[in-house]
């Protein structure tokens, strides 16, 4: 029987899944929205359902001449507003579930910010510090073919994520023009000599601080001498601690996979940064003292948790010295965290809303190719910002307790209305507003 036939009202908590893990958070929150939405059965499950879950085994022959074989995912969650639009990330471990959860966050994100996409997601379970520079490729490419009846620049659009980049886009753009796909649009995130827009490395992390800032001022403080600590120091925990850095902020923690760091009197993003890429481990830089424990524990005004979901646990919460979340990654606070952080009188500015400035970045490349035009990098930095600016606004009218539960109602709001207009279902919910 079909995941739809079985679709209960409320909860929505599918049997195959774990009771811990970000399939079963997002089902919480989603079952929480719904229900004060007041939406029938019929329409909970056609939100809740994916339109396409792929799963594809990609065999490579290894540099040694042995073989092995990958399971590749593409989900797309939703087409109600537009072309699915999401991130592929390789990374070990990776499963449906996980991505089932991120493309259905995708559909969220992209109605909240009111955005002509649906969402999706996709992911290959491999290590890619573990291949060579041509298994890579190889990967991406067998990757690329096997999704490749499936999306489009107007079906579904990837991009970069965990354990991908702008190369691997390159790979993947090439791969789709050479099986007689060439269009820029069909991949983000790309590199700006093929079409990439100059802003999109920065824009997640920039959207972050500037959703930061937004948030902090809201709440009676000033970004000029604010306390940060970010965990995770890839693309957006760097750009997110090098922009607040330039707004004044004092960076005074950041952590990643090999550990973390403090400095009380401020550490140099950029200087952190070309420590890592100088081959050395984050942990080692000499420059601040190694944290005993998470970083994001330290004693800071706000945090930005930048790293992997589910970081965020009700332990963390409990040592947080923070006043204020931002979250940087795609569901980073369990819900024991978040009923921690709520008794605590902290607020989180959730994901939907904080890491929004990559996917609206994503937008406007893929607006620019249709067009054949490129924006300069100080337009597209505008856009992106004046985008978030307006989402934030509808966001900071409720009580910072709401904003996640608002968030996700507005943007379940939009969706339902369009597909009651398509005749999809029937539009019956009380009304969060769009």
């Amino acid at each position: 029987m079909t995941e739809a036939a079985e679709c209960p009202a409320q909860p929505i908590v599918d049997r195959a899944v774990a009771p811990e893990g970000l399939l079963a958070w997002e089902h919480q929150r989603f079952g929480r929205v719904t229900n004060e939405l007041g939406l029938d059965p019929a329409t909970v499950c056609a939100l809740h359902c994916a339109a396409r879950s792929l799963i594809v085994e990609l065999p490579l022959i290894r540099d040694d001449g042995s073989m092995a074989v990958f399971t590749g995912y593409r989900v797309q969650h939703s087409t109600a507003l537009g072309p699915a639009k999401g991130g592929t990330r390789f990374r070990p471990g990776v499963a449906l579930d996980d991505v089932t959860a991120l493309a259905r966050l995708m559909t969220w994100k992209t109605a909240l910010h009111g955005l002509p996409f649906g969402g999706a997601k996709g992911g290959v379970d491999c290590d890619p510090r573990d291949l060579s520079p041509r298994e890579r490729h190889e990967v991406t490419r067998l990757y690329t073919l096997a999704i490749l009846p499936t999306i489009g620049p107007d079906v579904d659009v990837p991009a970069p994520d965990i354990g991908t980049d702008e190369q691997t886009m390159a790979w993947m753009l090439h791969a789709a023009a050479e099986a007689g796909h060439r269009d820029p649009a069909i991949v983000t995130g790309k590199p700006v000599l093929l079409g990439g827009s100059l802003f999109r490395a920065a824009s997640t992390g920039v959207g972050v601080a500037h959703v930061a800032q937004r948030a902090w001022e809201h709440l009676g403080g000033t970004i000029a001498g604010a306390r940060v600590a970010i965990e995770g120091f890839g693309s957006v925990g760097y750009w997110a601690a090098a922009e607040l850095h330039d707004r004044g902020a004092r960076i005074v923690g950041v952590g990643d996979i090999t550990g973390a760091i403090v400095d009380p009197a401020g550490i140099e993003p950029a200087e952190v940064r070309a420590w890592i890429t100088a081959g050395n481990d984050l942990v080692d830089f000499p420059r601040a003292d190694v944290v005993d424990g998470p970083v994001l524990g330290v004693d800071c005004d706000i945090v930005i948790p930048a790293a992997l979901e589910g970081t965020l646990t009700d332990e963390v919460a409990a040592r947080l010295c923070a006043r204020l979340v931002v979250e940087g990654a795609n569901g980073p606070t369990t819900p024991a965290a978040e009923r921690v952080l709520r008794e605590r009188g902290i607020p989180i500015v959730p994901d939907l809303m904080a890491n929004g400035g990559g996917v609206i970045s994503s937008y406007f490349e893929w607006a620019q190719n249709h067009q054949r035009m490129v924006w300069t990098e100080t337009d597209e930095r505008r856009r992106v910002l004046a985008r978030l600016d307006r989402t934030w606004e509808s966001l900071a009218a409720e009580a910072p307790v709401r904003w996640r539960d608002h968030a996700l109602g507005l943007a379940i709001t939009r969706i339902t209305d369009a597909m009651a207009l398509a005749g999809s279902v029937v539009s019956n919910h009380s009304g969060i507003g769009t």
